[in-house]
């Protein structure tokens, strides 16, 4: 099983769990009068969360952190839950809460969490099918379809971006590289500190920005080629570096009595 795969069962799993737990509170009398309690105590907990990872008190979006959104997922269900489900004046949350979901889980945890979530209100009342309130039921899944495409065209946005401004920052970089490059290999002779100012130059100067620009690329899966040709070319230049390195070492030693 990837690591990927694992990773996006434990989201599953864990929203999951959260939306039952939330469902079995309510079936409860002794818990469901305590519900609005609860609520508070998930908020306050949710934000001492967000201070743990690291995260700014105004963020109020949750981050990949699958405990801030377990979190989220039991508070608002049981909010809307406990005042009255689909008839709730809190219902319209529920848009808000798959948002946070579409715009923080991985794709198909989004999906089966949209699923569950669609059964926890049919479940707290199952002639909702026989009121007007079943548009609401079927509003779930329509607003988190709407949600993904909206998050794959801001990814796909934001990828192009990224891509345009590494191959500008590319050819920049490389340019400079390359004007600088015969000067420096012209220049380098037996003196050490001459040798090692060019393996900075060259490490600093063009094989790091070149491995940043790579691990970039590894943000998005459609850059698999670009981030191939990328380590090509810093294959090549190795390469080109080795045959210098040789040469300038033979002339060393033919000078040498």
């Amino acid at each position: 099983m990837s690591a990927q795969l694992r990773h996006t069962l434990a989201q599953t799993l864990a929203l999951s769990a959260s939306i039952i737990i939330a469902y079995i509170w309510l079936q409860i009398p002794s818990l469901a009068q305590f519900s609005l309690q609860a609520f508070a105590g998930c908020i306050l907990l949710y934000f001492l969360l967000k201070k743990l990872n690291d995260s700014a008190i105004w963020e109020l979006l949750p981050t990949t952190h699958v405990d801030e959104m377990t979190l989220v997922s039991f508070a608002f269900l049981i909010l809307i839950g406990a005042t009255g489900g689909t008839t709730s004046a809190f219902f319209s949350l529920i848009f808000v809460y798959l948002f946070f979901v579409s715009m923080t889980m991985n794709r198909w945890t989004s999906i089966i969490v949209t699923l569950v979530t669609t059964l926890f209100f049919y479940a707290l009342n199952p002639n909702v099918a026989q009121t007007l309130n079943l548009s609401h039921l079927a509003g779930i899944p329509l607003v988190m379809v709407f949600f993904m495409f909206a998050r794959y065209q801001l990814e796909q946005t934001q990828h192009k971006q990224a891509v345009i401004e590494i191959e500008k920052n590319e050819i920049h970089s490389y340019k400079i590289y390359l004007n600088h490059k015969e000067k420096e290999l012209s220049q380098a002779k037996d003196n050490t500190w001459d040798w090692l100012y060019f393996f900075e130059s060259f490490i600093f100067g063009f094989l790091q920005p070149k491995l940043d620009q790579i691990i970039n690329l590894t943000q998005f899966e459609q850059n698999l080629p670009t981030i191939k040709g990328q380590l090509t070319l810093l294959r090549l230049e190795l390469e080109k570096l080795k045959v210098q390195i040789q040469k300038q070492q033979d002339s060393n030693s033919s000078v040498k009595p």
